[in-house]
């Protein structure tokens, strides 16, 4: 405990030392989060609208802490609760089998070092969040509690209210919540959609009174849509933003259904090849990308092969989230690769249990 303690206490200093350089949307992320710090509002004049969880969580600790300071803080708090819910999930796996030390240390070096993780820590994109949200909805679904439901619930509209797309965490939220006595699977089920409007509804609640007559969010009509940023910047408001944007979908897809198919076949292929730290040297002087590309897939390709190996039949539907996740980023015409990062985060969390039985040691649930 006190060497876990003092490695999270290492990676947070390490992490907060970092020269920072501004880029991918940060500008436009702090700008929100600054409005809501500094008046109680969201953003309603940005080119993107975005839905409001994000800016909220960014803008509540900047009324305590400079704003680079505050992304920071909400960063590490993302990555140090990933690693805490690390050492938990292995403990509680160890009931199970015994899993030696250097299975449970490995993962979490790699993980810490990933260079996703501790450059990302220093920038607004909203990916570490989600991922530790992943992480979360893992770690309850092995450890059934009372309650469980509602916080795998409240987990999925967290997700969903900071970025649409990322609701697509309560298909495994939901698997999870369906296991067990159907006599109790309506309540359960219950259980979940209550938790996501907990934190659906006020947020949506909110977007409404401030932001009237405007989308909920339009930056998935934009990496739907075949507009350059430029043109996008061109256009009317946000509103008009999105029904162009889908339009231009919409055409896209209809002109040549086979067409477009054949380039998310292509996009998907380049979204697994191409590095995401690739990115940072498009705002950051020398910044080594071969080196760092190598790294970030060794890591993202080691985690993945232990935590395929440590999967569990009660662990299994996290996989419905994490094998649709680059489809859902490849299918739009403009390709994030950011969220190459969030699979890291509930990978972390089963790589123990696959390292174990890599190396032959003890016999556990699953490996009948």
């Amino acid at each position: 405990t006190l060497a876990a303690l003092i490695f999270l206490a290492a990676f947070a200093i390490h992490v907060w030392l970092l020269p920072i350089a501004p880029g991918f949307d940060d500008f436009e992320h702090l700008q929100a989060a600054m409005a809501w710090q500094q008046e109680g509002r969201l953003q309603s004049d940005g080119v993107f609208v975005r839905v409001p969880l994000w800016p909220v969580l960014l803008g509540t600790p900047a009324h305590l802490l400079r704003p680079g300071t505050a992304v920071a803080f909400v960063q590490i708090a993302c990555v140090l609760a990933t690693l805490a819910l690390a050492l938990a999930f292995a403990r509680r796996a160890s009931a199970e089998r015994a899993l030696p030390l250097a299975a449970v240390a490995a993962p979490i070096l790699l993980f810490a070092s990933s260079p996703q993780v501790v450059l990302y820590a220093r920038h607004a994109v909203n990916e570490l969040w989600i991922g530790a949200l992943a992480a979360g909805v893992l770690f309850l679904a092995a450890a059934p509690a009372r309650g469980g439901p509602l916080a795998l619930g409240l987990a999925s509209g967290a997700a969903a209210m900071t970025k649409l797309s990322m609701g697509l965490l309560a298909v495994p939220a939901a698997a999870f919540a369906w296991r067990g006595g159907p006599h109790r699977r309506a309540a359960r089920l219950a259980q979940l959609a209550l938790g996501a409007a907990l934190v659906a509804v006020p947020l949506v609640a909110l977007h409404a009174t401030q932001r009237p007559g405007l989308p909920l969010d339009n930056t998935s009509a934009f990496t739907l849509s075949e507009y350059t940023p430029q043109e996008w910047i061109a256009l009317g408001d946000p509103l008009e933003r999105r029904e162009a944007g889908m339009a231009s979908f919409r055409a896209a897809l209809t002109r040549d259904p086979l067409g477009y198919a054949s380039a998310v076949a292509k996009r998907l292929t380049r979204w697994i090849t191409r590095p995401a730290t690739t990115d940072f040297a498009l705002f950051m002087p020398k910044f080594p990308a071969r080196a760092f590309g190598l790294w970030e897939h060794a890591v993202l390709g080691i985690l993945v092969v232990l935590a395929v190996l440590g999967t569990t039949a009660r662990t299994a539907p996290i996989w419905i989230f994490l094998a649709a996740l680059p489809i859902l980023c490849a299918f739009p015409a403009h390709v994030p690769f950011t969220p190459k990062i969030i699979p890291v985060f509930p990978c972390l969390l089963l790589a123990p249990l696959g390292l174990s039985r890599a190396l032959g040691l003890g016999k556990g649930e699953g490996d009948e």
